[in-house]
């Protein structure tokens, strides 16, 4: 980019998990030869328990309680205290509430006292992308956390032998309505302040949206949320039906982890909008939610690739940029975004998510700080600067690997030049009939 902000550290976290299948059964003790960083594996067995509040999701319990179960090769996921390393896994060895967790575990980046976390049922937690059943839950959303004390190295034991793994989300059965009539979902998005999108291995977490897409539209979704604030939130919902009618509304809720709810949320159906439509009107054009900009043209009310405003999408080359537009949507030119641009506008969050909020006729409109790829791959600054492409390239030749797009960030917001292997979002256009 020219001016581009400068590339953030990203840690790697080391993976250990692939030794294990040539380790031996047996404990083995460090042998001073080998110095002081040499792996120290030993054989580890606990006795763990789900309790009442920790999740497999396979059923809801009485009294807003949910059913929980080990299944035999259950795997548990040992984190060392600041994230950096996994030190091994753990299997369940039987099925029930309560099992026997066998595993070899790497001692030598643990100390005496440390605090390591245990997770099921992976090193990792993925909120996002939800198939709206409860085995679509129990399969990819099903996350539970305990934790240990170090006691001794060699052999490496801990101040217990038994730990409780205690859930990390709560598990909501929806149901929507337009006020008359059941709506049947097919895809849904849901934003709020704490809502957890995904946790990395270090424990840090990403807020403010999750998204899903049903295989079969139904009346009845079971979505598994995390609030990290554990205060009441309102909830923000965008639902597209099977038909393809697009819905928002809210919900006020306060979700505890580990514990079930029903809800009936009361949605309002967007309007088709048409050459004219008021400025400032929310409706939908070419099959997707959006707002009014002029009398002739709209913005679509989500980045491509997005089921929801807070959503930061996909990132595009310049080279794809429209891979992910049909039925008439399009990357706008620099005019355009200069036009945005001019907009009043300001830096802030909605729904937890960091982001530009432009102001149009009543409305607004809401673009997330989605940061941006290097060369495609590795992102950079999310959460601080949003990059968004236009179609305008320069007309000088010596420019020919930029092109032009919308920046912004708390200090910054004007059009500027991005190399075009660069990885932006694009928010679409498009014209009203």
């Amino acid at each position: 980019m020219v001016g581009q902000i400068k590339e953030m550290k990203v840690k790697t976290i080391k993976h250990l998990c692939g030794m294990l299948a040539v380790l031996v059964c047996c404990a083995c003790s460090s042998n001073s030869d080998e110095g002081v960083n040499a792996p120290q594996f030993w054989t580890v067995t606990l006795t763990a328990s789900m309790g009442d509040v920790t999740t497999r999701a396979l059923e809801l319990g009485e009294g807003n309680a949910i059913n929980a179960v080990f299944e035999v090769n259950d795997e548990v996921f040992v984190v060392d205290a600041d994230g950096s390393t996994i030190v091994g896994t753990l299997k369940a060895q039987s099925t029930g509430a309560s099992t026997t967790l066998t595993g070899t575990l790497d001692a030598t980046s643990l100390a005496v006292n440390e605090i390591v976390t245990l997770r099921y049922h992976s090193a990792t937690a993925n909120y996002d992308g939800q198939v709206g059943t409860l085995a679509g839950i129990a399969t990819s959303q099903d996350y539970a956390e305990g934790t240990l004390t170090v006691s001794t190295l060699s052999p490496l034991t801990f101040t217990t032998t038994s730990v409780t793994l205690n859930a990390k989300q709560s598990i909501t059965k929806f149901s929507f309505t337009d006020g008359t009539n059941a709506v049947s979902v097919k895809t849904f998005g849901i934003a709020a302040t704490g809502l957890v999108q995904s946790i990395a291995t270090s424990g840090s977490e990403t807020v403010g949206a999750v998204t899903g897409t049903l295989a079969t539209a139904s009346t009845d979704v079971y979505v598994a949320l995390r609030n990290n604030s554990g205060a009441k939130h309102t909830y923000s919902f965008i639902i597209q039906d099977d038909a393809g009618n697009w819905y928002k509304g809210p919900k006020k809720a306060n979700l505890a982890n580990g514990k079930s709810y029903t809800a009936t949320v009361t949605l309002t159906k967007l309007p088709a909008l048409t050459n004219g439509s008021a400025v400032g009107t929310i409706g939908v054009v070419g099959g997707l939610p959006a707002i009014v900009i002029s009398g002739n043209n709209a913005v679509a009310l989500m980045n491509a690739g997005a089921l929801c405003p807070e959503h930061y999408g996909t990132y595009y080359t310049f080279a794809n940029q429209t891979s992910g537009l049909s039925n008439g949507w399009y990357v706008p030119c620099q005019t355009e975004v200069e036009a945005l641009v001019s907009l009043t506008k300001a830096w802030g969050a909605q729904n937890g998510v960091n982001g530009c909020t432009f102001t149009i006729g009543s409305n607004t409109l809401f673009l997330p700080a989605a940061g941006y790829k290097i060369n495609g791959s590795t992102s950079s600054n999310v959460t601080t600067f949003g990059c968004y492409w236009s179609s305008t390239e320069p007309v000088d030749p010596e420019l020919a690997n930029l092109a032009f797009g919308l920046q912004f960030s708390s200090s910054v917001n004007n059009t500027y030049s991005a190399y075009k292997v660069d990885g932006l979002s694009v928010r679409p256009f498009h014209t009203l009939p």
